[in-house]
């Protein structure tokens, strides 16, 4: 691979992960509109989340691609498996609550601590989205039998669940919107124990 494809790529690995991106990154969301500035939105985010790394990025290679080469770029690293779904930690949020996490885990004191803890505060930086899958691997014995007995069937999660998932569980912003009354009815008596 060329050193420009090489920096393509590794920029759109980056992009899907961006502000305004294929997919936001934790603590942003993309806005209404942010398609009418084309690829250099994403490419400004970029940078300044990057500014502060001793290696560098090659973002002009990228902007010299036409938006349509970007997109094809992004299908690509999607079709191949690099790219992650987009991270949506809102939804994320929602999903904490709706699914029955907050059963077993807490975020900010909501929930309980049968589990371990997802606050922001306490998660590694950088965000590894494959770690944090890894450790529920490890725990998804126990995690399974958690939710038979607490909720009366495993959780159901797709791909995208587990991005948004994995988005909150990094998202200090978004986790301050969490309150007790997003828990649902059903839920809310297993936390009072």
């Amino acid at each position: 691979m060329s050193h420009v494809t090489l920096a393509a790529a590794a920029v759109a690995v980056s992009m899907a992960l961006a502000p305004g991106g294929a997919s936001a990154a934790p603590g942003h969301s993309s806005e209404a509109g942010d398609d009418d500035h084309g690829a250099s939105a994403p490419l400004e985010d970029l940078r300044e989340m990057h500014q502060g790394h001793e290696h560098g990025h090659d973002f002009e290679a990228i902007e010299e691609m036409p938006p349509e080469q970007v997109d094809r770029m992004m299908g690509f690293m999607r079709d191949i498996g690099i790219a992650l779904p987009p991270l949506d930690a809102e939804r994320g949020r929602q999903l904490f609550v709706d699914k029955g996490c907050v059963v077993c885990h807490s975020v900010n004191g909501i929930g309980v601590e049968v589990g371990p803890s997802l606050d922001a505060a306490e998660m590694p930086s950088p965000m590894n989205a494959f770690e944090f899958a890894a450790r529920m691997w490890r725990g998804a014995p126990a995690m399974a039998a958690m939710q038979e007995a607490e909720l009366g069937a495993v959780i159901d999660l797709s791909g995208q669940d587990l991005a948004d998932l994995v988005a909150f569980a990094h998202d200090a912003e978004e986790q301050k919107k969490l309150t007790l009354d997003q828990v649902p009815e059903k839920f809310r008596d297993k936390l009072a124990q």
